[in-house]
């Protein structure tokens, strides 16, 4: 007789980090025990230690064992289950933020890659399990899953892609750390391109291939989350918002923000304030930008 047993921790908080945790864990799974079809607001990382399952994204179903990992995307359907017979064991982590992006398309999940059999099998289950370990409610635990999160990303990094993709990550990873390292300043898709020492068209493909959007795309929307913070825990002026993330046109600013989330930044201080809603927690609405190819 199959039992399933379910160890689970899920962030009641989503901290404000480039790298953050939502959920972690590990589960032996009963026959036939799935999720979806449905999606993730955010990256789901799933290490396979026993059994058998499937796992299905994009039209594709793979099926998986131990040893395997495979990756869901946010805003992109999945369905996954347990083999009927041999049903699974896994661990998990459910991450997001402005890093995550980032430190993915260095790992062989780059360029839209879901499943993967790690080199350093075992020692990513350890690490998968250390975040679970470090699991907590209040900032500092938060900092520690997010530092035992990258560690176990950085295992991933081991199985690395070819050299052609990996100089476009590195290219995307260079200009991406340009715009949010100075996106309060008035920079250009020119300035990071320099930064990252390509030209304007090649960083546009570098950032086209590993976060599925313009840089210029990509720039707008993590100024618009770093607003979305300010209008939510600071008194600032509307106007004051604009310029401190970068607009320097506060009626540019009004309208990118209703573009980008339907509504004015007044309307967003409104709700948010009154507790109807959070902020975008570690720059989702870059993350959104970054996976999205819209």
């Amino acid at each position: 007789m199959h039992e399933d047993h379910k160890h689970s921790f899920k962030a009641a908080q989503r901290a404000e980090l480039s790298l953050v945790v939502y959920n972690a864990g590990f589960q032996k799974c009963v026959p036939g025990y799935g999720w979806g079809p449905g999606v993730r607001d955010h990256y789901l990382l799933h290490y396979v230690v026993s059994g058998r399952g499937s796992f299905e994204i994009e039209g594709r179903t793979y099926v998986l064992e131990a040893g395997d990992a495979f990756l869901a995307r946010p805003d992109t359907p999945i369905y996954y289950r347990a083999d009927e017979d041999t049903p699974w064991e896994y661990y998990w982590v459910g991450f997001a933020g402005p890093a995550a992006a980032l430190l993915l398309a260095q790992t062989p999940f780059a360029h839209g890659r879901s499943t993967l059999r790690p080199a350093a099998g075992e020692a990513l289950r350890q690490g998968l399990l250390d975040i679970y370990k470090a699991r907590g409610a209040d900032y500092p635990s938060a900092v520690r899953m997010s530092g035992y999160l990258q560690a176990a990303l950085g295992l991933l990094m081991e199985g690395t892609p070819d050299r052609d993709e990996r100089s476009l990550a590195v290219y995307a990873m260079r200009g991406a750390d340009f715009l949010q390292q100075n996106y309060s300043r008035a920079i250009s898709v020119e300035d990071a391109a320099r930064h990252a020492d390509i030209s304007r068209s090649c960083l546009y493909r570098a950032f086209r291939a590993v976060f599925g959007c313009a840089p210029s795309a990509y720039l707008t929307r993590y100024r618009i989350q770093r607003a979305c913070q300010l209008l939510h825990h600071s008194s600032l002026p509307v106007s004051a918002v604009a310029l401190s993330v970068g607009f320097a046109d506060p009626f540019y600013f009004s309208r990118a923000f209703r573009r980008e989330l339907g509504q004015t930044p007044s309307a967003y201080r409104e709700t948010a304030c009154a507790g109807e809603k959070t902020p975008p927690d570690a720059a989702a609405l870059a993350s959104e930008g970054i996976i999205s190819s819209r």
